[in-house]
């Protein structure tokens, strides 16, 4: 008996590379490689995020289906922004482009594939929409609507092969994205392009920082235990006006095993993510103990945001899987109850209590960034002509987290100088002020340091006097200690403030860093590696992976050098000094003419440098350091760079 088929109604995402067989002309290897390397780092992971099922690739192309059109949308301009970011540095006329057609219709759904007139009319769009764009059909269109910070063209009727009626287009506008509230629908997830952003964006310093404030956990701000108490007493009616900025509530994680051990090991992670996240300046973080009331009971997040007046609620759950055991978490806003950002980390069963800073740190380290970006845009709304000092320094630290640009450094120093202002003694300004001095240096936008690094000092000692066991403020005088070729103290402080926050990731892989600039190669790896498995998904990765890189390369260790910037690239192709290394590290093990693409696509992309310039652009004169760079220079000679 012949089965009937299944049909069922979703939204369906085609997407193309635009001028692909072009680009294999160009470089066939090369466009694979970066299209490969933008699948695993980027679109696997966004699709996975929204919700959405990888149907097939065909080639140049990809066919998605996701249960939601907000969803599908949302999923697609976050691509359509990042893959700009990752490719910028690029020449045009090699940049890989997608178009997207996105239709909301009916499907036949056959052994794993999907068939029939809703895929064909995504098709269509797909090849409407321009290089670059979206385009969606009408029925798309009515379920998004004002869902989104996008705005619509209406492109007319349009026919579609084997359909009788035309179809509806519209092309998505979506260049206002990012300065909208991401947050804003009420069933939204957390967008995710600013990390993306910070991720691919080059950085001539190599900071290699994940940017976060933090207190003494032990201390509340002012203001948000004063709205918190009076969130409390209000009750339901007075939620939404109480409830803090960067308040939230660490529920107890649920031991879905049954696992004695994990039971234990997931009640460790709740304290210490409630510890790690009351180290967020201006956050209130609901005790351990009033958490654990919760324990083993069903939970409305709503009521609970409304019983403990916090704006965020993060819960998850500890699962044994054969010999792993996978952690859930997730961000829930407790107004509406949508889930604003989630993850999973796997660990080996036999691992499990020695792994739990590692997932510990993965977790916080990742809500920090979240947090403040979303309090930030939530500000901007709620407060658009009357902000206080919070908002105007988280603003000025979204700033920072989302692209490491001369502007938005300009911009963010402009609103942590507007803080000051208001509150004079607002720790998370001063410390963002001195930050940005510290950038402009680093990434030589001035050309008059001792202009700069004075200033910076002088912020960061305030911001000391004021908080003296605040980590972050020790890990950016770290940084500034750099800027200023005085690597010991740089480490000085970087253990200083690993002292304060075990956690805090980047600044193992600063100390690390230093030691490669004190001529001590050897020690770096180790420092680096330490951070990498404390924030395994960092946006800034890709630096810490060229530390090790290079690293590798002072000790002559060039075939491991040469995995270790592969693996940076593949991290982020869009990062061009890795191409760099990897030319000179081509050199070192034979394969000089391998060197000759990666080191003339680095010289495109930063044009204008010379070994002289490189040279004056060097953060240490250590006599060790230099000379385990001369090898170095002298590949990059063989290979054409101009002296």
């Amino acid at each position: 008996m012949e089965r009937s088929m299944e049909r069922k109604l979703v939204t369906i995402v085609c997407a193309d590379v635009a001028g692909y067989s072009r680009l294999i002309g160009l470089d066939e290897e090369g466009t694979i490689a970066r299209l490969k390397a933008h699948r695993r780092a980027l679109i696997d992971p966004a699709i996975a995020r929204h919700g959405g099922r990888l149907v097939k690739t065909m080639g140049d192309g990809l066919l998605v289906e996701f249960a939601s059109p907000v969803e599908a949308v949302r999923c697609a301009a976050e691509l359509q922004l990042a893959m700009a970011a990752r490719e910028a540095s690029c020449p045009e006329e090699r940049r890989i482009q997608f178009r997207i057609g996105i239709n909301l219709g009916d499907v036949i759904v056959d052994d794993g594939d999907v068939l029939g007139d809703g895929v064909n009319v995504a098709a269509r769009l797909e090849a409407l929409a321009d290089v670059g764009g979206i385009c969606i059909s009408r029925s798309v269109r009515d379920q998004v609507r004002d869902r989104l910070p996008v705005s619509f063209e209406d492109l007319g009727e349009q026919s579609v092969r084997n359909i009788a009626r035309p179809v509806r287009c519209y092309r998505v506008r979506f260049d206002t994205y990012t300065a909208e509230a991401a947050s804003e629908a009420p069933d939204r997830r957390r967008w995710l392009v600013p990390a993306a952003l910070a991720a691919s964006l080059v950085l001539l310093g190599g900071t290699g920082l994940l940017f976060v404030m933090e207190k003494d956990p032990a201390e509340p701000s002012t203001e948000a235990a004063a709205t918190a108490s009076s969130g409390i007493a209000g009750g339901a009616a007075g939620m939404v006006r109480a409830a803090p900025r960067l308040s939230l509530v660490v529920l107890p994680f649920a031991n879905l095993s049954g696992d004695l051990d994990q039971e234990y090991f997931a009640d460790g992670l709740t304290e210490d993510l409630t510890a790690d996240l009351s180290r967020i300046d201006g956050s209130f973080v609901i005790a351990r103990n009033t958490a654990f009331t919760y324990k083993n009971k069903p939970v409305d997040v709503r009521q609970v945001g409304r019983d403990l007046g916090v704006r965020y609620v993060l819960e998850g759950s500890v699962r044994r899987s054969g010999d792993m055991v996978r952690v859930n978490a997730q961000l829930i806003d407790a107004e509406t109850g949508a889930h604003l950002w989630a993850d999973r980390f796997d660990r080996p069963r036999a691992e499990l209590i020695e792994t739990q800073s590692e997932i510990t740190a993965g977790i916080a380290s990742t809500l920090r960034v979240k947090l403040v970006d979303i309090e930030s845009r939530r500000g901007q709304r709620e407060r658009p002509n009357n902000p206080d000092a919070m908002d105007l320094a988280m603003r000025g630290w979204a700033l920072i987290y989302a692209s490491q640009t001369r502007d938005n450094n300009a911009a963010a120093r402009h609103l942590f100088e507007e803080a000051l202002k208001v509150d004079p003694q607002a720790v998370s300004a001063l410390t963002g002020l001195g930050f940005t001095h510290i950038r402009d240096v680093l990434n030589r936008w001035t050309n008059a340091p001792d202009d700069h690094l004075p200033k910076a000092d002088e912020l960061l000692a305030r911001s000391l006097a004021l908080a003296p066991d605040n980590a972050a403020t020790y890990q950016y005088k770290a940084l500034l200690r750099r800027a200023q070729r005085r690597s010991e103290e740089a480490i000085a402080a970087a253990e200083r403030a690993v002292s304060l926050n075990r956690n805090l990731a980047a600044a193992y892989t600063e100390m690390g860093w230093n030691y490669a600039l004190l001529g001590q190669p050897e020690k770096t790896e180790a420092s680096v590696q330490q951070g990498i498995r404390l924030s395994p998904r960092d946006p800034f990765l890709v630096y810490w992976l060229s530390y090790i890189g290079v690293a590798k390369l002072h000790q002559h260790q060039d075939e491991a050098a040469l995995e270790m910037f592969r693996r940076a690239i593949d991290a982020d192709p869009g990062f061009p000094s890795n191409y760099g290394w990897l030319a000179a590290a081509y050199v070192f093990t034979g394969r000089e003419a391998e060197a000759r693409e990666p080191m003339e696509r680095w010289l495109r992309a930063v044009p204008g440098m010379t070994l002289t310039r490189y040279k004056a652009l060097e953060q240490s004169d250590h006599p060790a350091y230099v000379a385990q760079r001369s090898r170095i220079y002298e590949a990059w000679r063989k290979l054409g760079m101009p002296e």
